[in-house]
């Protein structure tokens, strides 16, 4: 019966794949079959992997993998439904209670979205080579799900009801969390639509492990966060430091947590409206208010995350990067800029104790030397300055570790950073200098923004959303400590609603960065929303701790996984269902007493 509905299903699909999407209708009005205008069209409720993208103007391909999908008690799963409508109007959604075949309910807690679209005017060009006249090479035309322009379903937003004004297909997504006190079994439910008294179901099945997965993650994230008001809301945005702008911020912190990240990037004096006020006493000193910090840093510790990464202190003065560092003069009470534009690094080299030697007796005041980490110059290319920087990081705040992605000559800049943050394709070649940072106790982690291109993986939005759920597995082939991205919420001024392209700093997008390449979340009325590429790099993340937790034991077997996944960095699986099977075999594996 199940292959029967299943080839019904792709025999419709198939029908109105080559028929292509109706014409939109007026609200209320109920569609039409190609072969009777007065016969209704059955709507369809599709199972979608999560890992496969549905398009609005495209039939959507079903789930290959039919199995239950496998899930460790306190981990999530998530399962994509496309709905074909066959009206307009407002459908309602719901999901029942997921049951063991014995009726015993999973304690679970289940999450409904709807999967909101966004526009892809370009395919991936490059870095600041991105724009909707560029042709990317025919090579990466083949690595990427569609040749733009098109809309593909992108952004979770909670919804019990889903507004249908035309006859495009539409994505809902049903999240679910497996407390980790719930009984192992398969669990089976359905997802529910309907409008008025018409309905559509589809089914929901999983298998719970005995295997529990932690809540912090193996692996150390950061996908750097914005706190510019205008980056947190597509309302309009609060005063700087506002109740408001506190509660979009703490919103959006709870989101970055929900999807695995544990490091936070972290203002420091840049702004107009600095984290850290500076006020320049009236005998030529410095005095620092840490009020803001403090609230920001106990916010985000209470919220989960381990670290908090300072802003790379060598930029932090350059005009249109952070804004610049602004002072109040304490008898005029009027803000100025610290350094003048042009005014080079010098006078900003001798301020730098100055503020160090502050912000580390106020760090160690609070017991937080071990939580903060401090940025110094990213991506450098000047090894003198960098060896000036890093020389008064240990001088003025020795407690505190460094970090920084290093790309150009990274065995001469290694002594020097702590946490050495390599891409993708720089540490693939430069296992040997991981291997011995390993051996020394000092972190490798891994890093890519809008590079690498195809055939390497990337997360853009024009890439399959398997690469989302491949960088963890990379991560653990690489032996890589944590992963950095530069882009949770950079819009610059754009839309991500609407466009795609990055803006590149002064916002231009003709050219710009890859589509997607400057966020994975997008604002909403209260804070930031989750992507479906999102929810693939968490299941990654889980993945990667099954990885780490099953190498202790046996790493054979663990590695034997591992390369049914990630070979190479050039050599990876694509197809969800590898991916569905690899997370069946860890769990099968670590269940084993």
């Amino acid at each position: 019966m199940k292959r029967l509905r299943s080839r019904i299903v792709g025999l419709c699909l198939a029908l109105a794949a080559v028929a292509g999407p109706p014409a939109a209708l007026a609200e209320g009005e109920q569609m039409k079959g190609p072969e009777d205008a007065s016969a209704p069209v059955v709507p369809q409720l599709v199972p979608v992997d999560s890992l496969d993208r549905i398009f609005p103007d495209l039939p959507p391909k079903p789930a290959a993998y039919t199995e239950p999908l496998s899930v460790p008690r306190g981990g999530k799963v998530a399962f994509q439904f496309a709905l074909m409508p066959d009206r307009t109007g407002l459908w309602r959604i719901s999901a029942s209670p997921l049951l063991r075949p014995d009726g015993k309910a999973l304690a679970a807690d289940i999450e409904l979205y709807q999967v909101l679209p966004v526009h892809v005017e370009a395919n991936t060009c490059g870095c600041s080579r991105t724009s909707s006249t560029s042709t990317p090479p025919a090579e990466w035309l083949k690595a990427f799900v569609r040749r733009a322009p098109f809309d593909v379903a992108e952004v979770l937003v909670k919804a019990d009801r889903l507004e249908v004004t035309d006859s495009s297909t539409h994505a809902i997504l049903v999240d679910v969390y497996v407390r980790p006190d719930a009984e192992p079994g398969e669990y089976t439910g359905s997802l529910k639509l309907g409008i008025g008294d018409h309905a559509v179901e589809a089914p929901l099945s999983l298998l719970v492990h005995r295997t529990v997965v932690a809540a912090d993650p193996a692996w150390h994230v950061t996908h750097w966060f914005w706190p510019e008001p205008e980056n947190l809301t597509n309302q309009n945005p609060p005063e700087w430091w506002s109740d408001r702008h506190w509660q979009l911020l703490e919103n959006s912190g709870r989101q970055l947590r929900a999807f695995g990240q544990d490091t936070l990037f972290t203002p420091l004096i840049e702004y107009r409206e600095p984290l850290i006020q500076t006020v320049r006493k009236q005998d030529g000193t410095y005095e620092f208010d840490y009020t803001r910090f403090d609230r920001w840093c106990e916010l985000f510790l209470r919220l989960g995350f381990r670290y908090l990464e300072g802003h790379h202190i060598a930029t932090l003065p350059a005009k249109g990067v952070y804004e610049g560092v602004f002072v109040r003069d304490e008898a005029t009470g009027e803000k100025q800029r610290l350094v003048p534009s042009g005014g080079g690094n010098a006078a900003w080299l001798e301020f730098i104790p100055l503020f160090y030697q502050s912000l580390y007796a106020h760090l160690e005041a609070k017991g937080w030397t071990d939580r903060y980490i401090q940025h110094q110059l990213d991506e450098p290319k000047d090894p003198e300055l960098y060896r000036k920087l890093a020389a008064l990081t240990k001088q003025y705040m020795p407690k505190v570790r460094t970090i920084d992605a290093i790309n150009s000559h990274p065995r001469a800049y290694s002594p020097l950073v702590d946490i050495q943050v390599l891409a993708l394709t720089i540490l693939a070649k430069e296992r040997d200098l991981a291997a011995e940072r390993r051996a020394q106790e000092r972190s490798v982690w891994l890093y890519h923004c809008c590079s690498p291109y195809p055939p390497y993986p990337n997360r853009h939005l024009d890439e399959p959303l398997s690469d989302s759920r491949l960088y963890p597995w990379l991560g653990y082939l690489l032996k890589a400590n944590g992963y950095l991205n530069w882009g949770a919420n950079i819009y610059r001024g754009a839309d991500p609603y609407k466009t795609s392209i990055g803006p590149v700093p002064g916002g231009s997008q003709n050219p710009g960065h890859p589509p997607g390449d400057n966020w994975f979340l997008y604002p909403g009325p209260d804070g930031l929303r989750g992507s479906l590429r999102m929810v693939a790099f968490r299941d990654g993340l889980c993945d990667h701790a099954l990885l780490t937790v099953l190498a202790k034991t046996n790493p054979q077997r663990a590695d034997r996984i591992m390369h049914d996944i990630a070979r190479s960095v050039r050599d990876y699986e694509k197809d969800p269902a590898s991916f569905r099977r690899a997370r069946r075999a860890l769990l099968n594996a670590l269940d084993q007493p």
